[in-house]
């Protein structure tokens, strides 16, 4: 609306030759890229893409056709020039990399050495998001953004809490007000999935007991929730929620509180020696260490799509040539 204010034109744009309209566009999401509508710095061509995106959606829903589409996920030649200049420009990105098992039962060992209820969380959080594929949204603090004097949540996901979750002992559900002792001697749980990222609403998660008291999910998923309902919390608290009883107050597990512990257990691990180094791993390497985990298991596409809810196989993007197994004889083969 600034922009065209400048133009004296109608921020729909309605008032334009096909000309201007070109003009205007490009000439806007130009500025977008110098951070001009932003933070003063530059951006990626994925911002420009996303408030080029807005404004069409905005426009064809006052009922207008899309000054910036030709088709559906299609540009109209100028844009499209624009846009490709933009992404051949930008550095290629880099995605984290998967990491082991290994990871997650260290931050857990070594959250379980102190008698710190935070560090306790991180590690619990860190094999569940492992085992069950989460996003970081899904298990860490929220974001919150405040929109014309209104606070709102800043994505669509909503943070798994201790309601969405069950217990099950022999096919029979166990109830999450059990003692401690009991709860830990479920053989599975589920994570019901109320709203994610996607838009997706009411699918399920369920994993069985590893029996390995340090590489357990199940067992991570018990002490989340036995933690918030003797403190005196109940189930609309978040499984990142912990209780301080020196404050009497709780505190949620930040993506910054996970990605210092995953970068911690890669250099106590040493893992720079099979290349992966603490710079290259982030809160989203849990999430890509499963996936990585099932396809070198033997899991099928399929399996691995529903676990994480993926509706494409976007997750290939997480099986690079980072593991020597997914080409292990490969030129042997080849060479036959």
């Amino acid at each position: 609306e600034q922009y065209c204010q400048a133009w004296n034109k109608h921020p729909h744009l309605l008032d334009c030759s096909p000309l201007e309209t070109i003009i205007i566009l490009t000439a806007f999401a130009a500025r977008v890229r110098t951070g001009h509508y932003g933070r003063g710095k530059r951006v990626t061509v994925q911002t420009v893409k996303v408030a080029l995106s807005a404004i069409s959606k905005t426009i064809e829903l006052g009922g207008q056709p899309s000054p910036i589409y030709k088709a559906e996920d299609t540009y109209k030649v100028p844009v499209a020039r624009l846009i490709e200049g933009m992404r051949r420009e930008d550095p290629p990105s880099v995605p984290q990399l998967a990491v082991p098992i290994a990871v997650p039962e260290h931050v857990l060992k070594k959250a379980y050495e102190s008698e710190d209820n935070i560090l306790h969380a991180i590690g619990d959080l860190s094999l569940i998001a492992f085992y069950y594929l989460l996003r970081v949204g899904e298990y860490t603090k929220p974001k919150w953004v405040t929109i014309n004097g209104t606070r709102k949540r800043a994505t669509r996901t909503t943070q798994f809490s201790v309601g969405n979750i069950g217990f099950f002992k022999k096919g029979k559900i166990l109830s999450m007000n059990s003692p401690l002792e009991r709860l830990l001697k479920a053989d599975s749980c589920t994570l019901k999935i109320t709203q994610q990222k996607n838009g997706t609403m009411g699918q399920t998660i369920h994993h069985h007991t590893t029996g390995k008291h340090n590489s357990d999910p199940v067992q991570a998923m018990t002490r989340r929730v036995h933690h918030s309902l003797s403190n005196g919390g109940n189930t609309d608290k978040i499984i990142c929620d912990v209780f301080d009883p020196d404050t009497k107050g709780w505190y949620q597990v930040n993506p910054s509180d996970m990605l210092i512990s995953i970068r911690a257990a890669v250099t106590d691990l040493k893992l720079d020696q099979a290349g992966i180094t603490p710079d290259l791993v982030g809160v989203h390497s849990y999430r890509a260490g499963g996936s990585m985990a099932l396809k070198l298991t033997g899991s099928s596409d399929t399996t691995i799509m529903k676990l994480g809810r993926w509706k494409s196989l976007a997750f290939l993007e997480y099986l690079h040539n980072q593991i020597a197994h997914l080409s292990s004889d490969l030129s042997n083969q080849m060479s036959t």
